[in-house]
């Protein structure tokens, strides 16, 4: 007899310990948890729950055993009664075995406040009675998480759409057409590393026709971005707006000094400015260089290169009062290469860190010399991608190359 009643004894104490471990671990839980049988009636709580039923006077005892949560919702009134029923109606579904689980998440706000809820019904499995396990958590940290990134995310939208439109527009501000001068064949183009950039580059036309010196220009802002596309922009603007007006070249990269430092001497940027003239019936260059650099000269029948320094001067917008010396050579024949570009290009560094520098420029130059000018250009820029190895550029890049024919 006694040894039928030591397992008795045993499986009682284990209950007893399994019980109690049941109840540690949902008072352990910070949602408030409450276990209903298949009527409604709450069978066990937490402490959570309990605390939560104190804090929102919830009808029946402190531990709310007992009591039947779905008529406690059938009962609600108020702002309340919809969210409420959707419960109950929830849990029923659940209770009939329609679904497993039903959650849902729902503001319960107050006059000074705002609080969010979710709450969660899940039917236990196994053999035993039907039981179904309700969580009730507020979340109204989570809501107002979500709220944040999405705001977050609507200006990254909008900002996203807005640097699309300066894109398209800086890209309306460089040269769609290429001019048609006797004598050369042109090829430019500019690639910023953001939507926007500082990176310039024109043609204009001087002198009355059939002469058609054509003028050639390069320009690059300190910096990158849309303040420096701003900085571009008004910066093209006062050299069209000047060359208008005949002068010699000194004179008009002169006058747009004086214009770009009102513009810049308060925000500490400045703009390195190349400019060119060609007359290709008679081979002659003038050129003014404002900080920027050389253009390069490749002599096609003699195999070499020249970096055309002259006389330079400081930046646009550093001295209003600054003299731009201008620079002459002549002698130029078909197939000579003019090659003019941003430092984006020789600064350009591969994984190792090395710069692709002016001898790779040449070496490309040299390599395509027989090829028209857009053919120069585009090996030349592949050049680079490929020297830098990545899908995009660090700095702006620009190019342009003008090749007697």
């Amino acid at each position: 007899m006694s040894e039928h009643k030591r397992p008795a004894k045993s499986d009682s104490c284990r209950d007893g310990g399994e019980e109690r471990l049941a109840q540690t671990v949902l008072n352990s839980l910070s949602a408030n948890i409450a276990i209903l049988d298949a009527h409604g009636r709450i069978v066990e709580t937490n402490q959570a729950w309990r605390a939560y039923a104190r804090q929102n006077q919830m009808a029946g005892p402190d531990d709310s055993i007992g009591s039947n949560y779905l008529e406690i919702c059938d009962q609600t009134e108020g702002e309340e009664t919809d969210v409420a029923r959707q419960v109950a109606a929830g849990i029923r579904a659940v209770l009939r075995g329609e679904i497993r689980e039903f959650v849902l998440d729902y503001p319960c706000h107050s006059l000074t406040e705002e609080h969010w809820y979710y709450i969660r019904a899940l039917r236990m499995g196994g053999d035993g009675p039907v039981r179904v396990v309700v969580s009730h958590e507020e979340i109204t940290a989570l809501k107002q998480a979500e709220r944040a990134l999405r705001k977050r995310e609507q200006e990254r939208d909008r900002l996203r759409q807005a640097m699309q439109l300066a894109m398209e527009v800086q890209q309306t501000l460089l040269p769609r057409v290429t001019p048609s001068v006797p004598g050369l064949d042109l090829a430019g183009r500019s690639i910023y590393c953001d939507e926007t950039g500082g990176d310039y580059f024109d043609y204009l036309l001087f002198g009355p026709a059939p002469s058609k010196i054509l003028g050639i220009f390069i320009g690059d802002v300190s910096g990158h971005g849309v303040s420096s596309a701003l900085l571009m922009a008004a910066a093209r603007s006062s050299l069209r707006q000047r060359a208008i007006t005949p002068g010699p070249l000194a004179d008009i990269i002169g006058d747009v000094n004086r214009q770009i430092t009102r513009d810049l001497m308060a925000s500490g940027q400045f703009i390195t400015l190349l400019g060119i003239q060609v007359t290709p019936q008679n081979g002659q260059l003038e050129w003014v260089r404002a900080g920027h650099e050389p253009a390069l000269l490749y002599r096609a029948r003699e195999d070499r290169f020249e970096d055309l320094m002259g006389e330079g001067a400081a930046p646009l917008g550093l001295d209003p009062d600054a003299v731009f010396p201008a620079n002459n050579l002549a002698g130029l024949v078909p197939g000579d290469i003019l090659v003019l570009y941003t430092d984006g290009i020789t600064e350009a560094r591969n994984p190792q860190g090395a710069m692709f520098g002016r001898e790779r420029i040449r070496t490309q130059i040299r390599k395509q010399a027989h090829q028209s000018a857009r053919r120069i250009r585009d090996a030349l820029l592949g050049d680079v991608r490929d020297f830098i190895a990545t899908e995009g550029v660090e700095d702006d890049v620009t190019l342009v190359v003008a090749k007697l024919v």
